[in-house]
């Protein structure tokens, strides 16, 4: 690469040229794994709107089974054998769940007069088994799976960058390479949500390209393995974290840090559950057809993502560098704050259109980035088993908790405006979480410098 490009990219991004190749696959493969999952997740909020907002318990209960599941599994693999080798397989198991869904949306479409046994809860909240369209199982499916696709490929993707940067190196390239996945974020989601709203292609067809896309992080971790095994980065022949499949749940019990992290991760759970179910309702109430809903979820999708992008190339890692993990942690806790009370004073869809994309887009980037961070103070053990459970188990068991807690708000009476003053408080104790764990963080850092990224 030539010095002008390297220079460049030193002086905007921090980026030195012994790292920038390493660091620009990276970012090429955060960008592949969030354009191919935005592609699909419009479809998958098209699907919860035609859901009860009182069934979505259902749905995030099913989500959790199957995310303690995909964690006991991942950390099996990791005990059994290198992590670098587990990747592609496991990248090549959720490409083939793509090809079966794109074909079983084929054969059993929306409105199609095939059914099937499955298990429902009745008016009693008691389980039997009826007769119900096959697409609407599909659909389900569909919705669990993406859900858990989610969580589990991200986690494992931060879980390998954090093996392979240092410390010092994760406050100087994480925010650059979270920029990728906000890059395929917006990228993707408005690229396929205009073709969808001008008939180009059909809602199905997106989850084909979603699996081309998802196939080319394949050659993401051949090329980041090769250039991170040469002591840019970190040496490759770590290989196995060996251990129990179940350790990393007993870390949780025995590390006041972890347990932080799930506290951290619960509470930004909450928060979360109050302006996705909102959303849910009014763009419900707003839009009639399941391509007008898609259609409106990508394209805030793409703002939301187009929008954090400059800050994670230019702004994390200079908030991070010159203020630590605690401001970078607490800055949209804190903002949370305030926008809970806006929303409880205006409880309508621009206003919570609005303050999604400013939450969301501050997430992805100072949250996130900072969460991810966080992960480089601890040994391999935690970072990849203790990371996936709570990157899984934890997060979307809270999200069962938290669905079923606003739900029983709203049962109370509680609207949209007295659910939102809840919110504020909560926002509170996660901006408390927020300030101990960067400074637990910091202090492991300082305390322990011989712990390997």
């Amino acid at each position: 690469m030539s010095p002008a490009i390297e220079n460049f990219f030193k002086k905007t991004a921090k980026i030195e040229s012994q790292e920038l190749r390493a660091v620009l696959v990276s970012f090429a493969y955060l960008f592949c794994l969030m354009a191919s999952y935005y592609t699909l997740r419009p479809l998958r909020d098209a699907l919860a709107s035609e859901v009860a907002s009182e069934d979505l318990k259902y749905l995030w209960t099913g989500t959790f089974i199957f995310s303690v599941m995909a964690a006991f599994i991942f950390s099996s693999l990791v005990s059994r054998f290198k992590v670098s080798s587990c990747l592609p397989w496991i990248y090549g198991f959720f490409i083939v769940n793509i090809g079966i869904f794109w074909i079983l949306m084929g054969a059993y479409p929306l409105g199609s007069s095939d059914t099937m046994a499955a298990p429902v809860f009745n008016t009693d909240a008691f389980v039997v088994f009826e007769e119900v369209p096959v697409s609407l199982v599909v659909g389900i499916g569909f919705y669990i799976w993406l859900s858990v696709f989610n969580m589990f490929v991200v986690s494992v993707f931060w879980s390998f960058l954090a093996d392979r940067y240092s410390k010092d190196q994760s406050k100087r390239l994480f925010g650059f390479i979270a920029a990728g996945g906000s890059a395929g974020a917006a990228i993707g989601p408005s690229v396929m949500g205009l073709a969808t709203a001008f008939d180009l292609v059909n809602a199905r067809d997106t989850v084909v390209v979603a699996g081309i896309i998802l196939f080319i992080t394949l050659f993401c971790i051949h090329d980041l393995t090769k250039q991170t095994s040469d002591g840019h980065t970190k040496d490759e022949s770590k290989g196995k974290v060996g251990g129990s499949a179940w350790s990393g749940f007993a870390l949780l019990f025995k590390d006041k840090y972890l347990m932080a992290f799930a506290v951290f991760v619960m509470l930004y759970t909450f928060i979360s559950t109050i302006f996705y179910v909102a959303q849910v309702d009014l763009v419900r109430a707003a839009f009639d057809t399941r391509a007008d809903r898609y259609a409106a979820n990508a394209i805030v999708d793409g703002v939301v993502n187009g929008l954090a992008i400059f800050t994670q190339l230019f702004l994390t890692s200079r908030v991070a560098g010159r203020w630590g993990f605690v401001v970078l942690l607490a800055i949209m806790p804190a903002f949370m704050i305030f926008a809970f009370f806006a929303l409880s004073a205006f409880p309508v869809l621009i206003m919570i259109l609005g303050l999604q994309v400013v939450r969301r887009a501050g997430n992805y980037a100072m949250t996130r980035p900072g969460r991810e961070m966080l992960w480089t103070v601890v040994d391999r053990d935690r970072k990849y088993k203790a990371k996936s459970v709570i990157d899984g188990p934890v997060y979307r068991g809270a999200d069962l908790v938290n669905i079923w807690i606003e739900n029983g708000l709203r049962s109370a009476g509680f609207g949209l405006a007295q659910i939102a003053l809840v919110g504020a408080g909560v926002a509170a104790l996660w901006t408390g979480t927020a300030v101990y764990l960067g400074r637990e963080a910091e202090k492991r850092k300082s305390e322990n410098p011989e712990v390997s990224a």
